[in-house]
Protein backbone atom coordinates (compact mmCIF):
# COMPACT_ATOMS: atom_id res chain seq x y z
CA UNK A 1 0.00 0.00 0.00
CA UNK A 2 1.54 4.04 -0.97
CA UNK A 3 0.80 5.95 1.96
CA UNK A 4 0.38 8.63 -0.88
CA UNK A 5 -2.42 6.79 -2.46
CA UNK A 6 -5.10 7.12 0.48
CA UNK A 7 -6.57 10.18 0.42
CA UNK A 8 -10.53 10.95 0.58
CA UNK A 9 -11.72 11.44 -2.94
CA UNK A 10 -13.26 14.65 -1.60
CA UNK A 11 -10.32 16.18 -0.55
CA UNK A 12 -6.58 16.50 0.22
CA UNK A 13 -6.45 15.06 3.94
CA UNK A 14 -4.10 12.48 5.30
CA UNK A 15 -5.58 8.77 6.06
CA UNK A 16 -5.14 7.42 9.36
CA UNK A 17 -4.16 4.72 7.22
CA UNK A 18 -1.41 6.73 5.83
CA UNK A 19 -0.35 7.83 9.12
CA UNK A 20 -0.04 4.67 10.36
CA UNK A 21 1.47 3.29 7.03
CA UNK A 22 4.11 5.88 7.54
CA UNK A 23 5.14 5.37 11.39
CA UNK A 24 5.40 1.48 10.34
CA UNK A 25 7.85 2.58 7.60
CA UNK A 26 9.87 4.85 9.86
CA UNK A 27 9.66 2.45 13.15
CA UNK A 28 8.72 -0.82 12.37
CA UNK A 29 5.71 -2.21 13.89
CA UNK A 30 5.25 -0.55 17.53
CA UNK A 31 5.10 0.49 20.08
CA UNK A 32 5.77 4.08 18.02
CA UNK A 33 7.21 6.74 19.13
CA UNK A 34 4.66 9.89 21.24
CA UNK A 35 4.75 11.95 17.93
CA UNK A 36 2.72 9.06 16.34
CA UNK A 37 0.11 9.98 17.82
CA UNK A 38 -0.15 13.25 16.81
CA UNK A 39 -3.10 12.24 14.44
CA UNK A 40 -4.21 13.82 11.12
CA UNK A 41 -7.15 15.33 12.29
CA UNK A 42 -5.57 16.04 15.82
CA UNK A 43 -7.14 19.87 16.60
CA UNK A 44 -5.16 22.52 17.64
CA UNK A 45 -4.13 22.94 21.11
CA UNK A 46 -4.13 26.18 22.95
CA UNK A 47 -1.35 27.26 25.26
CA UNK A 48 -3.87 28.10 28.15
CA UNK A 49 -2.48 25.83 31.08
CA UNK A 50 -5.74 24.14 30.79
CA UNK A 51 -6.13 20.49 31.14
CA UNK A 52 -5.95 18.69 27.98
CA UNK A 53 -8.09 15.48 27.59
CA UNK A 54 -7.79 13.59 24.52
CA UNK A 55 -10.09 11.43 22.95
CA UNK A 56 -8.24 8.16 23.48
CA UNK A 57 -8.50 8.85 27.22
CA UNK A 58 -11.54 10.04 27.06
CA UNK A 59 -12.53 6.59 25.57
CA UNK A 60 -10.21 4.60 28.24
CA UNK A 61 -11.64 6.57 31.11
CA UNK A 62 -15.57 6.05 30.28
CA UNK A 63 -14.93 2.60 29.90
CA UNK A 64 -13.25 1.69 32.71
CA UNK A 65 -15.13 3.76 35.26
CA UNK A 66 -18.11 5.85 33.78
CA UNK A 67 -21.31 4.13 31.81
CA UNK A 68 -22.76 6.66 28.59
CA UNK A 69 -25.94 7.00 27.32
CA UNK A 70 -26.09 5.35 24.10
CA UNK A 71 -26.91 7.30 21.47
CA UNK A 72 -29.78 5.29 19.36
CA UNK A 73 -30.85 8.10 17.23
CA UNK A 74 -27.13 7.81 15.17
CA UNK A 75 -27.76 3.86 15.61
CA UNK A 76 -30.61 4.40 13.78
CA UNK A 77 -29.43 7.03 10.75
CA UNK A 78 -25.95 5.65 10.32
CA UNK A 79 -27.69 2.36 9.76
CA UNK A 80 -30.13 3.86 7.47
CA UNK A 81 -26.93 5.00 5.30
CA UNK A 82 -25.51 1.89 5.06
CA UNK A 83 -29.11 0.05 4.36
CA UNK A 84 -29.61 2.71 0.85
CA UNK A 85 -25.79 1.94 -0.06
CA UNK A 86 -25.34 6.23 0.41
CA UNK A 87 -22.12 7.40 -0.99
CA UNK A 88 -19.57 6.43 1.48
CA UNK A 89 -18.26 9.95 1.85
CA UNK A 90 -21.45 10.66 3.15
CA UNK A 91 -21.36 7.80 5.93
CA UNK A 92 -17.85 9.47 6.65
CA UNK A 93 -18.80 12.91 7.11
CA UNK A 94 -21.63 11.63 8.76
CA UNK A 95 -19.74 9.65 11.15
CA UNK A 96 -17.33 12.11 11.90
CA UNK A 97 -19.14 13.60 14.09
CA UNK A 98 -20.63 10.97 16.21
CA UNK A 99 -18.52 9.34 19.23
CA UNK A 100 -17.89 5.93 18.60
CA UNK A 101 -18.06 4.81 21.80
CA UNK A 102 -21.63 5.51 22.31
CA UNK A 103 -23.27 3.56 19.69
CA UNK A 104 -20.79 1.03 17.95
CA UNK A 105 -22.19 -2.02 19.94
CA UNK A 106 -25.94 -1.16 19.21
CA UNK A 107 -25.27 -0.45 15.50
CA UNK A 108 -23.93 -3.95 15.33
CA UNK A 109 -26.91 -5.42 16.78
CA UNK A 110 -29.01 -3.02 14.53
CA UNK A 111 -27.19 -4.39 11.29
CA UNK A 112 -27.90 -7.50 12.21
CA UNK A 113 -31.03 -7.20 12.77
CA UNK A 114 -31.72 -5.65 9.39
CA UNK A 115 -30.09 -8.31 7.92
CA UNK A 116 -27.92 -6.47 5.63
CA UNK A 117 -25.39 -8.73 3.99
CA UNK A 118 -21.66 -9.68 5.54
CA UNK A 119 -20.33 -8.06 2.04
CA UNK A 120 -22.26 -4.69 2.27
CA UNK A 121 -21.02 -4.29 6.10
CA UNK A 122 -17.74 -4.88 4.94
CA UNK A 123 -16.80 -3.38 1.81
CA UNK A 124 -18.29 0.01 3.78
CA UNK A 125 -16.07 -1.23 7.41
CA UNK A 126 -12.72 -1.50 5.24
CA UNK A 127 -13.42 1.84 3.31
CA UNK A 128 -14.08 4.06 6.15
CA UNK A 129 -10.62 2.08 7.73
CA UNK A 130 -8.72 2.75 4.34
CA UNK A 131 -9.44 6.46 3.56
CA UNK A 132 -11.13 7.83 6.66
CA UNK A 133 -9.56 10.99 7.84
CA UNK A 134 -11.38 11.31 10.92
CA UNK A 135 -10.99 9.25 13.73
CA UNK A 136 -14.26 8.33 15.01
CA UNK A 137 -15.42 7.31 11.32
CA UNK A 138 -12.34 5.01 11.23
CA UNK A 139 -13.62 3.96 14.32
CA UNK A 140 -16.79 2.75 13.26
CA UNK A 141 -14.70 1.41 9.92
CA UNK A 142 -12.90 -0.72 12.48
CA UNK A 143 -16.34 -2.20 14.27
CA UNK A 144 -17.76 -2.96 10.30
CA UNK A 145 -14.65 -4.78 9.83
CA UNK A 146 -15.45 -6.87 12.95
CA UNK A 147 -19.27 -7.40 13.03
CA UNK A 148 -18.16 -9.13 8.64
CA UNK A 149 -14.57 -9.74 8.03
CA UNK A 150 -12.64 -12.86 8.50
CA UNK A 151 -8.59 -13.84 9.37
CA UNK A 152 -8.17 -11.50 6.00
CA UNK A 153 -8.60 -8.66 7.56
CA UNK A 154 -5.58 -9.27 10.54
CA UNK A 155 -2.94 -7.24 9.27
CA UNK A 156 -5.14 -3.92 8.51
CA UNK A 157 -6.08 -4.00 11.73
CA UNK A 158 -2.76 -5.00 13.88
CA UNK A 159 -1.77 -1.28 11.74
CA UNK A 160 -3.99 0.10 12.64
CA UNK A 161 -4.18 -0.72 15.74
CA UNK A 162 -0.88 0.65 16.75
CA UNK A 163 -2.32 3.76 17.17
CA UNK A 164 -3.51 3.88 20.54
CA UNK A 165 -6.60 5.87 19.48
CA UNK A 166 -8.06 3.32 17.69
CA UNK A 167 -6.33 -0.28 19.84
CA UNK A 168 -10.04 -0.61 21.31
CA UNK A 169 -11.87 -1.29 18.27
CA UNK A 170 -8.98 -3.37 16.33
CA UNK A 171 -8.43 -5.49 19.27
CA UNK A 172 -12.16 -6.16 19.62
CA UNK A 173 -12.60 -6.54 15.84
CA UNK A 174 -9.59 -9.09 15.67
CA UNK A 175 -11.06 -11.36 18.19
CA UNK A 176 -14.52 -11.42 15.99
CA UNK A 177 -12.40 -11.93 12.84
CA UNK A 178 -9.54 -14.06 13.66
CA UNK A 179 -9.60 -18.13 13.79
CA UNK A 180 -9.65 -19.75 17.10
CA UNK A 181 -6.70 -21.18 17.18
CA UNK A 182 -4.87 -17.36 16.11
CA UNK A 183 -7.42 -14.98 17.84
CA UNK A 184 -5.21 -14.75 21.00
CA UNK A 185 -2.02 -14.32 19.16
CA UNK A 186 -3.21 -11.85 16.85
CA UNK A 187 -4.44 -9.78 20.45
CA UNK A 188 -0.74 -10.61 22.02
CA UNK A 189 0.83 -9.28 19.45
CA UNK A 190 -0.97 -6.03 18.95
CA UNK A 191 -0.78 -5.82 22.78
CA UNK A 192 2.87 -5.73 22.69
CA UNK A 193 2.93 -2.83 19.92
CA UNK A 194 1.02 -0.72 21.94
CA UNK A 195 1.91 0.98 25.81
CA UNK A 196 -0.83 3.01 27.07
CA UNK A 197 -4.55 2.85 27.07
CA UNK A 198 -3.97 0.89 24.05
CA UNK A 199 -1.85 -1.79 26.05
CA UNK A 200 -4.69 -1.97 28.93
CA UNK A 201 -7.56 -2.31 26.19
CA UNK A 202 -5.41 -5.44 24.73
CA UNK A 203 -3.88 -6.94 27.33
CA UNK A 204 -7.34 -6.94 29.18
CA UNK A 205 -8.30 -9.26 26.62
CA UNK A 206 -5.69 -11.80 27.49
CA UNK A 207 -7.04 -12.83 30.98
CA UNK A 208 -7.05 -16.34 31.45
CA UNK A 209 -5.02 -17.14 28.78
CA UNK A 210 -3.16 -20.52 29.07
CA UNK A 211 -0.36 -19.84 26.31
CA UNK A 212 3.08 -19.81 28.25
CA UNK A 213 4.87 -16.72 26.30
CA UNK A 214 1.62 -14.92 27.17
CA UNK A 215 1.86 -15.55 30.65
CA UNK A 216 5.74 -15.25 31.02
CA UNK A 217 5.12 -11.64 28.98
CA UNK A 218 2.42 -10.63 31.56
CA UNK A 219 4.82 -10.67 34.02
CA UNK A 220 7.90 -9.30 32.77
CA UNK A 221 6.28 -6.51 30.88
CA UNK A 222 2.57 -6.89 29.75
CA UNK A 223 1.43 -4.53 32.94
CA UNK A 224 3.23 -2.27 32.43
CA UNK A 225 1.78 0.85 30.73
CA UNK A 226 1.82 4.55 30.41
CA UNK A 227 -1.38 5.46 32.28
CA UNK A 228 -1.28 3.00 35.98
CA UNK A 229 0.31 -0.31 35.87
CA UNK A 230 -2.55 -0.83 38.82
CA UNK A 231 -5.12 -1.51 35.80
CA UNK A 232 -3.15 -4.61 34.95
CA UNK A 233 -1.14 -5.89 37.84
CA UNK A 234 -4.04 -7.70 39.09
CA UNK A 235 -4.98 -9.21 35.67
CA UNK A 236 -1.10 -10.09 35.12
CA UNK A 237 -0.48 -11.77 38.78
CA UNK A 238 -3.48 -14.21 37.90
CA UNK A 239 -3.41 -14.91 34.57
CA UNK A 240 0.31 -14.66 34.65
CA UNK A 241 0.73 -17.15 37.99
CA UNK A 242 3.05 -14.78 39.65
CA UNK A 243 3.47 -16.75 42.53
CA UNK A 244 4.18 -20.16 40.95
CA UNK A 245 6.49 -18.18 38.36
CA UNK A 246 8.53 -16.72 41.57
CA UNK A 247 8.79 -20.33 43.08
CA UNK A 248 11.43 -21.51 39.91
CA UNK A 249 14.25 -22.05 42.04
CA UNK A 250 16.45 -19.61 39.45
CA UNK A 251 14.07 -17.03 38.51
CA UNK A 252 15.17 -14.73 36.02
CA UNK A 253 16.34 -11.15 36.83
CA UNK A 254 13.06 -9.92 34.78
CA UNK A 255 10.94 -11.90 36.40
CA UNK A 256 12.22 -10.54 40.00
CA UNK A 257 11.68 -6.73 38.29
CA UNK A 258 8.45 -7.78 37.46
CA UNK A 259 7.40 -9.40 40.49
CA UNK A 260 8.32 -6.28 42.17
CA UNK A 261 6.20 -3.89 39.70
CA UNK A 262 3.57 -5.72 39.86
CA UNK A 263 3.43 -6.31 43.85
CA UNK A 264 3.92 -2.61 44.09
CA UNK A 265 1.25 -1.84 41.64
CA UNK A 266 -1.18 -4.03 43.53
CA UNK A 267 -0.27 -2.19 46.79
CA UNK A 268 -0.65 1.19 45.57
CA UNK A 269 -4.02 0.24 43.75
CA UNK A 270 -5.75 -0.69 46.92
CA UNK A 271 -8.69 1.32 46.78
CA UNK A 272 -7.53 2.55 43.41
CA UNK A 273 -9.09 1.66 39.86
CA UNK A 274 -9.13 -1.42 39.91
CA UNK A 275 -8.79 -4.23 42.49
CA UNK A 276 -5.49 -4.10 44.91
CA UNK A 277 -3.75 -6.72 46.71
CA UNK A 278 -6.36 -7.54 49.34
CA UNK A 279 -8.25 -9.04 46.42
CA UNK A 280 -4.95 -11.61 45.28
CA UNK A 281 -5.27 -14.42 47.12
CA UNK A 282 -1.93 -15.68 46.88
CA UNK A 283 -0.30 -12.03 47.80
CA UNK A 284 1.17 -13.40 51.17
CA UNK A 285 3.17 -15.84 49.92
CA UNK A 286 4.12 -14.11 46.81
CA UNK A 287 5.18 -11.10 48.89
CA UNK A 288 7.39 -13.32 51.19
CA UNK A 289 8.95 -15.20 48.08
CA UNK A 290 9.88 -11.62 46.93
CA UNK A 291 11.54 -10.63 49.46
CA UNK A 292 13.91 -13.53 49.47
CA UNK A 293 14.60 -12.93 46.38
CA UNK A 294 15.36 -9.22 46.51
CA UNK A 295 17.66 -10.47 49.44
CA UNK A 296 20.03 -11.97 47.10
CA UNK A 297 20.22 -9.99 44.47
CA UNK A 298 21.55 -6.53 43.07
CA UNK A 299 20.10 -3.67 45.09
CA UNK A 300 18.64 -1.36 42.05
CA UNK A 301 17.09 1.90 42.55
CA UNK A 302 13.57 0.03 40.80
CA UNK A 303 13.59 -2.33 43.51
CA UNK A 304 14.20 0.01 46.57
CA UNK A 305 11.13 2.04 45.17
CA UNK A 306 9.22 -1.37 45.32
CA UNK A 307 10.63 -2.19 48.72
CA UNK A 308 9.82 0.63 50.23
CA UNK A 309 5.98 0.82 48.63
CA UNK A 310 5.35 -2.72 49.65
CA UNK A 311 6.64 -1.64 53.46
CA UNK A 312 4.36 1.54 53.25
CA UNK A 313 1.24 -0.68 52.92
CA UNK A 314 1.84 -3.32 55.16
CA UNK A 315 1.86 -0.39 58.19
CA UNK A 316 -2.20 -1.02 56.95
CA UNK A 317 -2.70 -4.41 55.40
CA UNK A 318 -6.10 -5.69 54.64
CA UNK A 319 -7.82 -6.82 57.07
CA UNK A 320 -8.63 -10.84 56.18
CA UNK A 321 -4.96 -11.13 56.80
CA UNK A 322 -3.68 -13.04 59.38
CA UNK A 323 -2.03 -11.14 62.47
CA UNK A 324 1.08 -13.42 62.43
CA UNK A 325 1.51 -13.37 58.49
CA UNK A 326 1.62 -9.51 58.52
CA UNK A 327 4.63 -9.62 61.36
CA UNK A 328 6.58 -11.57 59.51
CA UNK A 329 6.08 -9.77 56.27
CA UNK A 330 6.99 -5.96 58.49
CA UNK A 331 10.17 -8.27 59.79
CA UNK A 332 11.11 -9.37 56.40
CA UNK A 333 10.80 -6.71 54.61
CA UNK A 334 12.58 -4.24 57.21
CA UNK A 335 15.47 -6.60 57.44
CA UNK A 336 15.76 -6.59 53.91
CA UNK A 337 15.84 -2.51 54.00
CA UNK A 338 17.84 -3.10 57.07
CA UNK A 339 20.77 -3.95 54.67
CA UNK A 340 23.13 -0.70 54.05
CA UNK A 341 23.63 -1.34 50.12
CA UNK A 342 19.70 0.43 49.75
CA UNK A 343 20.83 2.90 51.16
CA UNK A 344 23.95 3.35 49.09
CA UNK A 345 22.04 2.52 46.10
CA UNK A 346 19.42 6.11 46.79
CA UNK A 347 22.45 7.82 47.80
CA UNK A 348 24.50 7.00 44.46
CA UNK A 349 20.63 7.32 42.86
CA UNK A 350 20.68 11.13 43.68
CA UNK A 351 24.90 11.86 43.44
CA UNK A 352 23.99 13.35 39.23
CA UNK A 353 21.63 15.85 39.76
CA UNK A 354 21.31 15.89 36.16
CA UNK A 355 20.22 11.79 36.53
CA UNK A 356 16.80 10.88 34.76
CA UNK A 357 16.22 8.67 37.82
CA UNK A 358 16.82 11.74 40.38
CA UNK A 359 13.06 11.91 41.63
CA UNK A 360 12.99 8.54 42.48
CA UNK A 361 16.21 8.46 44.31
CA UNK A 362 15.30 11.56 45.98
CA UNK A 363 11.39 9.63 47.14
CA UNK A 364 13.45 7.12 48.13
CA UNK A 365 16.60 8.46 50.23
CA UNK A 366 13.47 10.49 51.43
CA UNK A 367 11.73 7.79 52.85
CA UNK A 368 15.02 5.71 54.49
CA UNK A 369 15.77 8.67 55.85
CA UNK A 370 18.75 9.91 54.51
CA UNK A 371 20.38 13.79 54.69
CA UNK A 372 20.45 14.90 50.78
CA UNK A 373 20.06 18.36 51.26
CA UNK A 374 23.49 19.70 49.31
CA UNK A 375 21.70 16.69 46.53
CA UNK A 376 18.70 18.80 46.77
CA UNK A 377 20.13 21.89 46.57
CA UNK A 378 22.68 20.73 43.36
CA UNK A 379 19.57 19.23 41.80
CA UNK A 380 17.45 22.73 41.39
CA UNK A 381 20.70 24.71 40.48
CA UNK A 382 20.63 22.45 37.32
CA UNK A 383 16.86 22.51 37.04
CA UNK A 384 14.92 25.30 38.72
CA UNK A 385 11.80 23.96 37.89
CA UNK A 386 11.71 20.73 39.60
CA UNK A 387 8.54 21.04 42.02
CA UNK A 388 9.48 17.71 43.69
CA UNK A 389 12.64 18.94 44.48
CA UNK A 390 11.29 22.03 45.58
CA UNK A 391 9.09 19.97 47.89
CA UNK A 392 11.64 18.07 49.51
CA UNK A 393 13.99 20.93 49.97
CA UNK A 394 10.99 22.30 52.21
CA UNK A 395 11.35 19.31 54.41
CA UNK A 396 15.17 19.58 54.38
CA UNK A 397 15.67 23.12 54.59
CA UNK A 398 14.89 25.62 57.03
CA UNK A 399 12.34 28.16 55.67
CA UNK A 400 14.62 30.81 55.33
CA UNK A 401 16.88 28.74 53.41
CA UNK A 402 14.08 27.84 51.16
CA UNK A 403 12.97 31.24 50.62
CA UNK A 404 16.24 32.71 49.97
CA UNK A 405 17.07 29.51 46.92
CA UNK A 406 13.99 30.52 45.63
CA UNK A 407 14.36 33.94 45.18
CA UNK A 408 17.86 33.45 44.46
CA UNK A 409 17.47 30.30 41.14
CA UNK A 410 13.37 31.43 39.77
CA UNK A 411 13.13 34.14 37.26
CA UNK A 412 10.83 36.40 38.80
CA UNK A 413 10.69 39.14 36.97
CA UNK A 414 9.37 36.25 33.98
CA UNK A 415 6.98 35.15 36.23
CA UNK A 416 5.49 38.16 36.84
CA UNK A 417 3.51 37.08 33.61
CA UNK A 418 -0.08 37.77 34.11
CA UNK A 419 -2.80 37.69 35.18
CA UNK A 420 -4.04 35.47 33.15
CA UNK A 421 -6.58 32.33 33.33
CA UNK A 422 -4.38 29.76 33.30
CA UNK A 423 -4.92 26.47 35.71
CA UNK A 424 -1.94 24.52 35.32
CA UNK A 425 1.79 26.39 34.32
CA UNK A 426 5.14 25.26 33.36
CA UNK A 427 8.06 24.42 35.58
CA UNK A 428 8.80 27.17 37.07
CA UNK A 429 5.36 28.42 38.03
CA UNK A 430 4.63 25.23 39.30
CA UNK A 431 7.89 25.27 41.22
CA UNK A 432 6.71 28.90 42.75
CA UNK A 433 3.57 27.86 43.36
CA UNK A 434 5.18 25.26 45.55
CA UNK A 435 7.56 27.46 47.59
CA UNK A 436 4.87 30.02 48.09
CA UNK A 437 2.54 27.34 49.85
CA UNK A 438 5.25 26.15 51.58
CA UNK A 439 6.26 29.25 52.86
CA UNK A 440 2.32 30.22 54.03
CA UNK A 441 2.95 28.90 58.17
CA UNK A 442 6.14 31.28 57.93
CA UNK A 443 4.74 34.70 57.93
CA UNK A 444 7.68 37.30 57.15
CA UNK A 445 9.47 35.09 54.76
CA UNK A 446 9.47 35.35 50.80
CA UNK A 447 7.78 38.82 50.07
CA UNK A 448 9.81 38.61 46.16
CA UNK A 449 8.36 35.83 46.24
CA UNK A 450 4.32 36.40 46.57
CA UNK A 451 4.91 39.67 44.41
CA UNK A 452 5.93 37.78 41.37
CA UNK A 453 3.32 34.93 42.42
CA UNK A 454 0.35 38.02 42.84
CA UNK A 455 1.52 39.18 39.20
CA UNK A 456 1.62 35.40 37.70
CA UNK A 457 -1.20 34.28 35.30
CA UNK A 458 -1.87 31.39 37.04
CA UNK A 459 -4.81 31.55 39.01
CA UNK A 460 -3.23 28.91 41.06
CA UNK A 461 -0.05 30.62 41.83
CA UNK A 462 -2.12 34.05 42.34
CA UNK A 463 -4.41 32.25 45.11
CA UNK A 464 -1.16 30.86 46.69
CA UNK A 465 -0.14 34.59 47.24
CA UNK A 466 -3.15 35.64 48.55
CA UNK A 467 -2.82 32.75 51.28
CA UNK A 468 0.39 33.34 52.26
CA UNK A 469 -0.44 37.02 53.07
CA UNK A 470 -3.33 36.29 54.88
CA UNK A 471 -1.13 34.69 57.81
CA UNK A 472 0.59 37.43 58.20
CA UNK A 473 -0.29 39.25 61.32
CA UNK A 474 0.81 42.85 59.56
CA UNK A 475 1.21 42.68 56.05
CA UNK A 476 3.88 45.52 54.80
CA UNK A 477 1.99 48.11 53.32
CA UNK A 478 4.05 47.61 49.54
CA UNK A 479 2.36 44.10 49.78
CA UNK A 480 -1.06 45.43 50.51
CA UNK A 481 -0.51 47.63 47.40
CA UNK A 482 0.77 44.89 44.90
CA UNK A 483 -2.72 43.02 46.20
CA UNK A 484 -4.88 46.74 45.79
CA UNK A 485 -3.01 46.69 42.18
CA UNK A 486 -3.64 43.13 41.37
CA UNK A 487 -7.27 42.93 42.49
CA UNK A 488 -8.20 46.05 39.79
CA UNK A 489 -6.88 43.33 36.90
CA UNK A 490 -7.69 40.24 38.17
CA UNK A 491 -10.21 38.59 35.38
CA UNK A 492 -10.90 35.19 38.03
CA UNK A 493 -14.29 36.67 40.08
CA UNK A 494 -13.93 34.06 43.05
CA UNK A 495 -9.96 35.41 43.31
CA UNK A 496 -11.23 38.97 42.88
CA UNK A 497 -13.44 38.19 45.97
CA UNK A 498 -10.53 36.62 47.80
CA UNK A 499 -8.53 40.06 47.60
CA UNK A 500 -11.60 42.06 48.20
CA UNK A 501 -11.93 40.38 51.16
CA UNK A 502 -8.15 40.80 52.17
CA UNK A 503 -7.56 44.59 51.45
CA UNK A 504 -10.76 44.71 53.65
CA UNK A 505 -9.40 42.86 56.40
CA UNK A 506 -6.20 44.96 55.88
Amino acid sequence: MNPGARKLSTGDELTFLAHAISMSSLHGPGPWPPHAMDLPDEPPRQDDGKPYMPSVVMDGVRTHHFGFAPDLGAVQEVADLLQERAPYERLHDRLAEARALEFCDDLVRELARRELSRRQVHEAGRWLAEHGTRREAVKIGLVLVGASGDERDRELLLLLGALEELTLYAVVALRRTQPDQERERAVFELARRVTAWGRIHAVERLEGSDDPEVKAWLLREGFRNGVMDEYLAPLAATTGDLYSALLDPEPDEALVDGAGGILAALARGEGGPTTGISAYGEAVPALARYADLVAARQATLQRLDHLLTIRRHLREPPEHWLPGDVAALRRRFADVLAQPRWAEAALAGVADPEGADFSRAQRCASELGLPILPQVVARLRTDPGDGFAWHGLARLAEPEALAALAEELLPLDDLANGPGDRLIGDGHEQALERVVTELEPHPGLGLPLIRAALRNRGVRVRRCAIRALRAWPEPPEEAVAWVRAAHAVEPDGELRDDMHGFLDQG
